[in-house]
């Protein structure tokens, strides 16, 4: 099995059209770099977590091994479908870390207790933020107006559901 092989970089003045092309091929590195980060902390988080839980341990290993693939294949085949998947799957994971520490897990057996905020744990989530941040710019103008929308939306949504006191 042959991998496709990323374009090769040029100076940015020899050509029209050659600074977009490299901004594309560093945001897909920046965005990699980002993922792998994010992977090795729940890599290294996963075996004192499957000590509380085995589905917490699997949930980092799983969180681990998603943002781990996502690295060779945002470098060498970047299709926006695949950047919006990077988009959701690390959104999902910001959810469930707030939830994580605002109302608790909803399963285990620390059910419904919030955790302690970690500097690592900010850290990590930070590196998601800026990772979805990374995804945004390498999608096209249309698709990026509607995916900054759809966030948008889901932040008004959510602040309607606390101030109604349908979120803890």
């Amino acid at each position: 099995m042959q991998l496709a092989r990323p374009l090769p970089v040029k100076p940015l003045a020899s050509s029209p059209g050659v600074g977009a092309q490299h901004a594309r091929w560093l945001a897909a590195r920046t965005a990699a770099l980002l993922s792998l980060a994010a992977a090795y902390v729940h890599f290294a988080y996963a075996p004192s977590h499957f000590e509380e839980w085995w589905a917490y341990g699997l949930f980092f290993v799983m969180a681990g091994v998603a943002q781990a693939l996502f690295v060779p294949v945002i470098l060498y085949r970047p299709r926006p479908w695949l950047v919006f998947a990077g988009i959701a799957g690390n959104l999902a994971v910001i959810c469930l870390y707030v939830i994580s520490r605002t109302a608790g897990v909803p399963l285990g057996p620390h059910a419904r207790v919030a955790e302690r905020v970690e500097a690592i744990d900010l850290a990590t989530t930070g590196v998601e933020i800026a990772l979805i941040g990374v995804l945004i710019v390498m999608l096209g103008r249309g698709a990026r107006r509607l995916v900054v929308n759809g966030l948008l939306a889901l932040g008004v949504l959510l602040w309607v559901l606390r101030l109604t006191g349908q979120l803890p």
